[in-house]
């Protein structure tokens, strides 16, 4: 195929509204920590990066819209991240999708957070969060 011009996010982004969706992805994963720290706080903001970057590499990557989706659709320190997913004519997005042959799959492909959170991210993200604590005394 020969190159458009347009680079893959530009697609994306031009696709109808009918075939994009928003996932958002809840972060505020411990409650006491919720009580301790209101949304928007250092920690939270923490958090809500951590979690795409752990993420990142369960992700489908066959173009970076989808990955730079989340620094642009998330308000860090509100305990959300959101990427910007974009639909097919059969109603599956690359959250969801599991028939694709995303590329670099398995590793990569749909729900990227929560297959990155089942297979040792929980652990990291907390040695994560230990370690900002420690960083403040």
């Amino acid at each position: 195929m020969g190159d458009t011009g347009s680079s893959g996010a530009e697609k994306a982004m031009n696709m109808p509204a009918s075939k994009r969706a928003l996932v958002e992805i809840n972060t505020k994963v411990m409650d006491d920590l919720k009580r301790l720290f209101s949304p928007g706080n250092d920690l939270q903001k923490f958090i809500d990066m951590e979690v795409p970057r752990l993420a990142d590499p369960y992700a489908p990557s066959d173009t970076a819209a989808l990955r730079k989706s989340v620094f642009l659709e998330t308000s860090f320190g509100s305990g959300e991240i959101r990427y910007q997913v974009y639909g097919n004519e059969n109603g599956r997005n690359s959250w969801n999708d599991t028939t694709s042959q995303f590329q670099d799959r398995p590793v990569r492909g749909p729900f990227w957070v929560k297959r990155m959170l089942d297979s040792g991210g929980r652990e990291k993200l907390k040695l994560a969060i230990a370690k900002w604590f420690e960083k403040r005394g």
